[in-house]
């Protein structure tokens, strides 16, 4: 979970709403197996209906309550047991659920404590970037083990530490800064079958230019799960109320990891990221140039300026009746022109 330092200056900066013009030229089952991924593309209406289907909210409460009993083992010194979350992120893996699954997370409201929600959110997302990565089975339960349980740190840090809503002090950010290797004590008491597991956690927070914590690792001496988490980890901090600030909207939070955190993480893992959750993630609200305001509801691939919108205005600021769904992908004289604040519209 990213508190401070990997968001550099967010405290007091604001984010301008910048318009996106037209580019130019552009048109827009074997357990831990080594099988490949095989990539399909999902309709809208079925991501659409994924928000609110039952098998998906039910796999996104289970990934939560199972964060909950993790916290309560590591408060209570009892050990953790990596095989039910191999076993639910096998399932997850091999029916494909991980875009209804994070498409759902980034709509579900915070009902839970935050440090719950972040650890899934972070396990979906990551699993998305695996599979832009190419990843087969192995690794991406690998991937998703690791991005679940990198922050069990966290736990043994006090609440009122963690939800204090004035700058933190020097002694208090040190502090936080002891989480990683709190997580790898924590997760070598697991044997030396998942010795692996404790060094991602404790990397998550090293950045390939030398500037991360704990070790000031850099560039091939970090894990690439450990490069992939951390980079969720800091999207997902940065589009997440916190006690100290408020929200970034998604689209300038990928514009802020471009620019300001290229040099911090692999380009094959930044170009990933971007691939996957796009510059216009799910559920960002824009406008068109044709004035009509609508909701992102799945990316294109291979045309991550041109996503599928959910209408919800038309051009003339009128609310639609029947919400009308939009690939700007096949329609070429559209394009989008800014992004909006979603809570505008919620």
């Amino acid at each position: 979970m990213v508190r401070f330092s990997d968001i550099k200056g967010i405290r007091g900066r604001g984010f301008n709403r910048e318009r996106t013009s037209r580019p130019q030229g552009v048109e827009d089952r074997a357990w831990l197996s080594d099988s490949p991924i095989r990539e399909e593309e999902q309709p809208a209406e079925a991501l659409l209906s994924g928000q609110s289907d039952p098998e998906v909210v039910s796999h996104y409460e289970k990934f939560v309550r199972t964060a909950m009993d993790v916290k309560e083992k590591v408060m209570s010194g009892q050990g953790i047991s990596p095989s039910p979350i191999l076993a639910d992120l096998h399932y997850v893996v091999e029916h494909r659920l991980e875009d209804k699954l994070y498409s759902h997370a980034m709509a579900a409201p915070d009902d839970y404590e935050e440090v719950f929600i972040h650890s899934v959110e972070v396990t979906f997302a990551s699993l998305l970037v695996g599979k832009g990565l190419g990843y087969d089975t192995k690794r991406l339960l690998e991937l998703g083990l690791a991005a679940f349980l990198e922050n069990v740190g966290m736990y043994t840090l006090p609440s009122a530490l963690l939800q204090k809503q004035s700058k933190l002090d020097e002694s208090e950010v040190d502090r936080i800064k002891q989480h990683p290797e709190m997580s790898r004590q924590i997760l070598s008491q697991l044997g030396e079958k998942y010795r692996w597991l404790a060094e991602v956690a404790v990397q998550t927070h090293e950045r390939a230019d030398g500037t991360g914590y704990p070790g000031g690792l850099k560039g091939g001496e970090i894990s690439e799960l450990a490069s992939i988490i951390g980079l969720v980890d800091t999207y997902v901090a940065m589009i997440r109320k916190r006690p100290y600030r408020d929200k970034i909207l998604q689209s300038d939070a990928v514009k802020f990891i471009l620019k300001e955190a290229k040099t911090q993480f692999p380009s094959r893992v930044l170009k990933a990221f971007l691939n996957q959750i796009s510059l216009f993630p799910l559920n960002t609200y824009v406008r068109l140039n044709n004035k009509s305001v609508g909701r992102v509801v799945a990316t294109e691939k291979n045309q991550p300026l041109r996503p599928t919108v959910e209408l919800a205005y038309d051009g003339l600021g009128n609310r639609l009746e029947k919400k009308e769904i939009i690939r700007l992908s096949d329609n070429p004289l559209l394009y989008v022109l800014e992004t909006l604040d979603e809570r505008e519209f919620v």
